[in-house]
């Protein structure tokens, strides 16, 4: 009896989890980890379309959040009055029009929509590139919101005559649950590309540009301060979250840097699900962003360097769907047996176009130097292969920012599952990596950042059971220079030719 009456005393934080496949939701403990038995998972996906339209219904999406909410809450039971506080981290970037009195006009868009390429194409013909960049710490791209808004504006005006506000897919479910508009945290702000990163609010000259009055826009909150007292129903639905402190929602590459290595200064993060990323958590703002990156601010004084593939897990999804013969087979089995760049072929892997470093919204895959003897493995290696070119060519630029000594650590399902491509980023990269074993990155730093600003203490070694290194291989590492710099030629040849623009 005192063992149970110990657990449901001890503190807890709930962690909200809005991906792009699934909406989690799961306690944690003070130390950062998950309750056991008390993860629920909701499955999601976004809506295609053939004109490169991705997007989801915003009630439908809410829905799930609530029911995923249920479930942990009724796994919890009475240990859910041990709640203290929630996090959130909502997939980036998003945005979606409202009514007057909230009432969604339009669906979610997301990061993943390339609708609106053409318009950023126009953007960057017709703007200072180089003095929005400065100023917002992002590029003009089809996954920002400058280039969303014009789209929007040139093929539907009809419903942007309706829209009041336009907010995030977090604002949206904070509003809902506490019945009045709420304030914006400076991650999700600062995906939007909108955001002035050294003022920390909405960037006057890019909004003037579009014409969209900042009214129309949330209010932003530097300080992250916590929403209470939930509306009906939802306080009779969740009468232990009622009063509690609830976080604005934060971005989910934010939630997985925190999630892998929380405050650990000198970590450079590799994040590779279906999609990809390299970022960093540094003072900020930056002085100057590293072209081919992007700074989202954090805080008053951090920021997430970094940058993102769309090209990810997805690489090797498509390909073993394509090699219909590898579908079976455990990746790692299958390439077991295959040398570094044995097979000589040249990769852009690029089946969902490019963000950073390039940014050309219009890049499309290629495969070169395909022989008859080219085999299924060949190509699934060549894919693996060709993802940490782009992913290293990320890190160089951070490193220079980041300095020596730092610390690289990989996470995300893809890594968690592949041992060989695991190595293959410590032998391209040349130096060791350390992959987390943490099985949910995201929701774990959604929690973190709660449980932070709750006044608990997390050590940025605490979770690292598990963890596990690899060293590289320096003969494999020399063969990879020489493989990164085929794919940096096939690269440059492509740039006009259907593919790649400089810029």
């Amino acid at each position: 009896m005192a063992r149970a009456a110990s657990a449901q005393s001890a503190p807890l934080v709930l962690s909200i989890d809005v991906g792009s496949s699934s909406v989690r939701a799961a306690a944690h403990t003070a130390d950062g980890d998950p309750l056991p038995g008390s993860e629920a998972q909701i499955a999601s996906s976004f809506d295609t379309t053939p004109d490169g339209g991705v997007q989801i219904d915003a009630d439908a999406l809410f829905d799930r959040l609530a029911q995923a909410i249920d479930v942990t809450l009724q796994r919890l039971g009475p240990q859910a009055g041990s709640i203290q506080g929630v996090g959130a981290s909502v997939f980036a970037s998003s945005v979606l029009g409202v009514s007057t009195s909230g009432e969604p006009r339009t669906p979610v868009y997301t990061y993943a929509d390339t609708r609106c390429a053409d318009d950023a194409a126009i953007l960057r013909q017709e703007w200072d590139v180089a003095a929005s960049y400065d100023r917002t710490g992002t590029p003009i791209h089809a996954s920002y919101l400058p280039a969303r808004f014009r789209w929007l504006r040139r093929t539907q005006p009809h419903v942007v005559r309706q829209v009041a506000r336009w907010i995030t897919f977090g604002e949206y479910a904070a509003q809902r649950l506490f019945g009045r508009p709420c304030g914006l945290g400076l991650s999700l702000a600062a995906w939007s590309g909108m955001l002035n990163r050294r003022e920390l609010d909405w960037d006057l000259a890019t909004l003037g540009a579009l014409n969209v009055d900042p009214g129309s826009l949330g209010a932003i909150d530097p300080a992250g301060q916590p929403l209470s007292g939930l509306a009906d129903p939802w306080r009779q639905r969740w009468p232990v979250l009622a009063d509690i402190a609830w976080y604005p929602a934060l971005g989910d590459g934010l939630c997985s840097n925190l999630g892998t290595a929380p405050d650990e200064a000198d970590a450079i993060v590799f994040n590779i699900g279906t999609s990809a990323a390299v970022r960093a958590l540094v003072p900020g703002p930056v002085r100057s962003v590293p072209a081919g990156l992007w700074e989202y601010r954090v805080d008053r004084s951090r920021s997430l360097l970094g940058g993102a593939e769309s090209n990810g897990g997805i690489v090797v999804a498509w390909l073993r769907d394509f090699l219909r013969g590898l579908q079976g087979d455990d990746p790692d089995d299958a390439i077991a047996h295959l040398p570094p760049d044995g097979h000589r072929l040249t990769v852009l892997p690029f089946l969902a176009g490019e963000r950073s470093p390039g940014w050309d919204d219009s890049a499309r895959a290629t495969i070169h130097g395909a022989r008859l003897n080219t085999q299924p493995a060949d190509l699934l290696l060549a894919g693996m292969e060709a993802v940490a070119y782009r992913l290293a060519a990320i890190y160089d630029l951070l490193v220079p920012v980041i300095g020596e000594p730092h610390v690289v650590h990989v996470s995300g399902g893809a890594p968690q599952r592949s041992d060989r491509w695991t190595r293959i980023l410590a032998d391209v990269l040349g130096r060791p990596v350390i992959r987390s074993a943490v099985a949910e990155p995201t929701s774990r730093g959604a929690a973190i950042w709660a449980l932070q600003a709750l006044g608990h203490a997390i050590p940025s070694d605490h979770g690292t059971d598990g963890d596990q290194p690899f060293e590289p291989n320096p003969a494999h590492h020399a063969i990879y220079q020489e493989a990164r710099a085929r794919q940096r030629r096939l690269y440059q040849r492509m740039a006009g030719a259907g593919g790649l623009d400089s810029h």
